[in-house]
């Protein structure tokens, strides 16, 4: 069912033209039909919507242009992290990836046996929310809580760019609720309670004085806000105000229209996001969160400053006959480690080093990338026309896992030399190879070989090419001489020495003309 909001006066349903999508008005090829109910707007993004370019229907906003910034990049960086890096516990998976994610503590208090086990032995069963504030733990007899006492906003950056990566976003807020940020709509957030501070906008001024962009993750829903699950009488929820009535239509208890909304404005208006992450929205459709409604309320006010903006496909999961959005809207697919999808859109893989978003203690070593397996992964993904976003798990005092800075230095060793590789790069028209992947950049007429394995002969092959190589050379030893001779199979290469990196080794050849495949 779609709850249509009230409004008032110039607001009213027969006055806001354009910005209201018609049953008529016909989606673009291939585009899934709109809802066939009418959102009436928020009077809160009412006047950006109605003055911008961008209207609150599929059909106009999928005519948003993906930044170029964002497909360029190829590389970012975002984080986990809130009160439940005070435990930062889950159980270990001895599989590659397992629903091992130590963000979901609350969640596995109510339901996980081997967390329930560990909280009671460790905090006594105390509520989830003292670890806000601060608790003892059983153990250390230390009082342990999210109190940030380490963190340096600077510090991360500086990391982030010796990384190489181009644009950061962290959870501003996820399912627990707790906000990194100063929100006027609640005094759960880090600078009422916890660390005392503005922990998301310091992050935002350091990332922009090392030219990094940056955005934020923020979860529609709240595992236990009374607001949203409509028990206050089961709730200890820290920082909790009665909401107002935020859209004006006479019922002050919208946990989407007089919360959410407006928390989600106060994100943008205050801090203008460069990407925004959504999630947690599968319990409902995309009418019930106001979707399109936020998007081109954020798609509109970034185009008033000329600003180039990106959001993910997370605006809501199919019910009652409405369309499930991932893959389908948004600027990009965003997958969580597996990337069984179409990847002829843009696409972004999203995950940790380990099985964890947050930080855990218990993170089993076998599940870590290798510095090796670290490598190869940003190459997979952008050979593959992807970006590599590296999720990270602070711990509660805002130190990082060195498991964590020992992968982003050895990312950032191997981009400070192959970067050309990456960045601006795109998928070749030869794909994977037995040595490895291939790269391009067709402007400046430069293929790519990143080669995983060095042949032991000297001999590489790339199979299926026909091309006029102008040159080739090894982007670590680029004074190595690299003789390249068109074959009937392809184009053959011989290497001298041994590989330049563990990992992977790149060739750049450099080409006229253009590149076709052997019939």
């Amino acid at each position: 069912m779609v709850l249509l909001l009230g409004l008032s006066g110039a607001l009213a349903m027969g006055e806001v033209g354009a910005a209201t999508q018609g049953e008529d008005d016909p989606p673009p090829a291939g585009v899934p039909t709109e809802d066939p109910d009418i959102e009436r707007l928020h009077p809160m993004l009412a006047p950006t919507i109605q003055q911008g370019p961008f209207a609150p229907s599929w059909a106009s906003l999928v005519t948003h242009p993906l930044p170029r910034w964002f497909e360029d990049s190829k590389v970012g960086i975002s984080a986990h992290w809130g009160p439940y890096a005070v435990p930062g516990w889950t159980p270990r998976k001895d599989t590659p990836y397992g629903v091992a994610y130590a963000e979901w503590y609350w969640q596995w208090m109510q339901s996980n046996k081997a967390v329930q086990e560990y909280h009671a032995s460790t905090y006594g069963g105390v509520p989830y929310d003292a670890f806000i504030d601060g608790t003892p733990n059983r153990v250390t007899g230390e009082v342990e809580g999210f109190f940030a006492e380490d963190f340096d906003a600077d510090a991360w950056m500086e990391l982030f760019a010796r990384a190489g990566a181009k644009y950061f976003f962290i959870t501003a807020k996820h399912h627990d609720g707790f906000c990194l940020f100063d929100s006027a709509y609640t005094g759960r957030d880090a600078v009422d309670c916890g660390p005392k501070r503005d922990l998301y906008g310091e992050l935002v001024a350091a990332a922009r004085k090392r030219g990094i962009r940056v955005g934020l993750y923020y979860s529609f829903y709240e595992w236990f806000n009374p607001a949203y699950t409509g028990r206050p009488e089961h709730a200890i929820y820290q920082g909790f105000q009665p909401l107002e009535d935020r859209d004006l239509d006479g019922n002050p208890s919208e946990y989407v229209d007089d919360f959410m909304i407006p928390q989600i404005k106060e994100l943008i208006d205050r801090y203008h996001p460069d990407s925004l992450c959504f999630d947690g929205e599968w319990e409902h459709g995309y009418p019930h969160w106001r979707g399109r409604q936020i998007i081109a309320y954020y798609y509109n006010q970034a185009a008033e400053r000329g600003q180039q903006v990106a959001v993910n496909d997370r605006f809501g999961q199919a019910r009652e006959g409405v369309s499930d959005t991932r893959g389908v809207y948004g600027d990009f697919y965003h997958v969580e480690y597996h990337a069984d999808i179409d990847r002829t859109k843009p696409w972004a893989m999203w995950r940790g080093f380990g099985n964890s978003y947050g930080f855990n203690r218990n993170e089993h070593e076998g599940n870590i990338l290798s510095l090796v397996e670290t490598v190869q992964m940003v190459v997979d993904v952008v050979s593959d026309n992807g970006n590599i976003e590296f999720n990270l798990g602070p711990k509660a005092d805002g130190t990082l896992a060195d498991f964590e800075v020992e992968r982003l230095e050895a990312m950032g060793r191997w981009l400070k030399v192959n970067g050309e590789a990456i960045y601006g790069c795109s998928k070749s028209p030869f794909g994977a190879q037995p040595f490895g992947r291939t790269t391009w950049d067709e402007g400046r007429g430069r293929l790519y070989l990143h080669v995983y394995r060095w042949p032991e002969g000297g001999t590489l092959s790339l199979s299926g090419a026909r091309m006029r190589p102008t040159s080739a050379a090894l982007l670590a030893r680029p004074s190595d001489p690299i003789q390249v001779t068109q074959t009937g199979e392809g184009i053959e290469l011989r290497l001298t020495g041994a590989a330049p990196d563990p990992a992977v080794s790149v060739i750049a050849i450099e080409f006229e003309g253009s590149i076709e495949p052997l019939d």
